[in-house]
């Protein structure tokens, strides 16, 4: 007869955001206060894409017109900065603050240094639900030894939640 695992209580939810990416601010809440646990909201804002928006061959297609025009990397910070304010607004108007202990960054770095960084501080066991992620898929269980950036990059890539426990 197996042993019954032990059940981990979820101490801090990572919830990230990148620019374009499908949020939903009112799932991930829901979610941190289901299990009590702090929740971060964490919005990257991406150096790779700010990098090829200032290359002179880039461009992007007008949604509504089709037109093709040169990308303007000041305007891409703006919606970067717009989208952030939007999402930490939802966050707020459906968080208690009384009840939900959270906070909200905004990052600009690769999005697996910015995810590898906020779990060095070292919260565990902590749930991490990368970029667009379904936060009810089935969840990874990964040691805190098992940080690495090459780790975090394949993390986000699958785009499914990760439990991080402590050693």
């Amino acid at each position: 007869m197996a042993a019954r695992q032990e059940e981990v209580r979820i101490r801090r939810v990572v919830a990230c955001f990148a620019p374009g990416s499908v949020a939903r601010p009112e799932a991930v809440a829901r979610l941190a206060q289901e299990l009590d646990a702090e929740l971060l909201g964490l919005f990257i804002e991406d150096v790779e894409l700010l990098r090829f928006a200032s290359l002179p061959f880039a461009r992007e297609v007008g949604l509504a017109s089709a037109t093709l025009r040169a990308m303007d990397v000041a305007g891409l910070e703006r919606q970067m900065r717009a989208q952030a304010r939007l999402l930490e607004d939802a966050l707020a108007a459906i968080l208690n603050p009384a009840a939900t202990d959270w906070s909200f960054r905004v990052e600009r770095s690769t999005p697996a240094s910015a995810v590898e960084a906020v779990l060095a501080e070292g919260h565990a066991p902590a749930l991490l639900i990368p970029p667009g992620g379904n936060i009810r898929a089935e969840r990874r269980l990964v040691k805190r030894p098992e940080l690495t950036l090459a780790a975090v990059k394949e993390w986000l890539a699958a785009g499914k939640p990760v439990v991080i426990l402590p050693e």
